[in-house]
């Protein structure tokens, strides 16, 4: 369902992302340039940060949820269980420790958290 979800959405995200990059970048240096640092130019800046935060914040929240499967598969009650199950189960545990859900942005920039805080002080510089 991911892939499915993140290849639909990867031209819309990737296109937003970038778009709200460069508005940052441009706002940023308009802010050096001016001699006032207003309180618009800051507000602008906000808003330009809140949709980059928002991808990254809830995509950093799946992977992380992703990454918790498997410990939370293992503390149901799956002993009580047919053997066909614990070998559905046993996959899809293995399958959530070695790759976790990520969501990308035009197949390149994974949305978490770290890639942020590398946006917000790439364009800071």
């Amino acid at each position: 369902y991911a892939v499915n979800l993140n290849d639909k959405l990867v031209n819309i995200i990737g296109s937003q992302f970038i778009g709200s990059c460069l508005v940052l970048c441009c706002l940023l240096l308009r802010l050096t340039i001016a001699a006032t640092n207003n309180v618009e130019n800051i507000m602008c800046i906000g808003c330009a940060l809140m949709p980059t935060f928002s991808y990254c914040w809830f995509g950093n929240e799946v992977k992380l949820k992703s990454m918790e499967l498997s410990e939370n598969i293992y503390k149901m009650e799956w002993p009580d269980y047919n053997n066909n199950v614990k070998k559905s189960i046993l996959i899809i545990m293995n399958r959530a420790t070695l790759i976790p859900i990520k969501f990308t942005s035009a197949y390149i920039i994974p949305l978490n958290l770290e890639t942020f805080v590398t946006v917000s002080l790439t364009s800071w510089s």
